[in-house]
C-alpha cells in the first residue's frame, strides 16, 4: 500500500524471515513479498513450537497468552506492531476507511433490525432481501430476529458490505 518505505519493511523482516533479500535481483515489490512469505513462514513455526511447549496448559485451559510473546522474535513483532499501527492504522486514509465502515455498518444494521422487526414499510421491503436462513421466523422473539440479522452482517465481505449499503441507501440504483 506505499504506507511504509521498502527499506523500513525490509529492516523489520529481515530478521524474521532469515534471508539476505539484498542480493536478490528482484523488484522492491517481490523482495517484499518474499520477506513476508518467509517470515510468516517462520512465525507459523514459532508458534507450533510454542504450542507444543505448552500444550498441557493450553489443554488445561491455563496457558493465557499469546503463543508469539513466547518467541524469539517477540521484540521485533511488537516493533513491527508499533510501526504499523503508526502508519498504517492511524494514516489519515485509513481512518477515513474506518469511520466509513462504521457507517456502513451502522446503517445496515439499523435497517436490517428495522426489517426483522418490521417497524416501517421501508422494513418490510429490506425484509425481502435478507436470504432465507436469516429471516425472522413467525414466532421468534425478538433477541433471536436481532441475533439473525447480526449473523448476517459479521458474515460480510468489505465489498459486499459496501455494495449492500450503496443499494439499500440509493447510491447506486441498478
Amino acid at each position: 500500500m506505499g504506507y511504509i518505505s521498502f527499506k523500513e519493511t525490509r529492516d523489520l523482516l529481515s530478521d524474521i524471515a532469515s534471508i539476505n533479500i539484498d542480493d536478490q535481483e528482484f523488484s522492491e515489490a517481490d523482495k517484499v513479498k518474499r520477506l513476508r512469505g518467509k517470515s510468516i513462514n517462520s512465525l507459523i513455526q514459532e508458534a507450533a513450537d510454542n504450542f507444543l511447549a505448552q500444550e498441557d496448559k493450553i489443554l488445561a485451559g491455563t496457558f493465557d497468552q499469546n503463543l508469539l510473546s513466547l518467541s524469539k522474535y517477540a521484540p521485533q513483532l511488537e516493533n513491527i506492531s508499533q510501526t504499523v499501527t503508526k502508519k498504517v492504522f492511524l494514516h489519515s486514509d485509513i481512518i477515513g476507511m474506518r469511520i466509513a465502515g462504521y457507517e456502513v455498518l451502522g446503517k445496515l444494521f439499523f435497517d436490517f433490525v428495522d426489517a426483522a422487526l418490521r417497524t416501517s414499510k421501508k422494513g418490510e421491503l429490506i425484509a425481502l432481501m435478507l436470504p432465507e436462513k436469516y429471516r425472522p421466523l413467525e414466532n421468534e422473539d425478538v433477541y433471536h430476529r436481532i441475533l439473525r440479522v447480526t449473523d448476517y452482517i459479521s458474515g460480510m465481505s468489505d465489498s459486499y458490505a459496501t455494495s449492500l449499503f450503496q443499494k439499500i441507501s440509493g447510491i447506486s440504483i441498478k
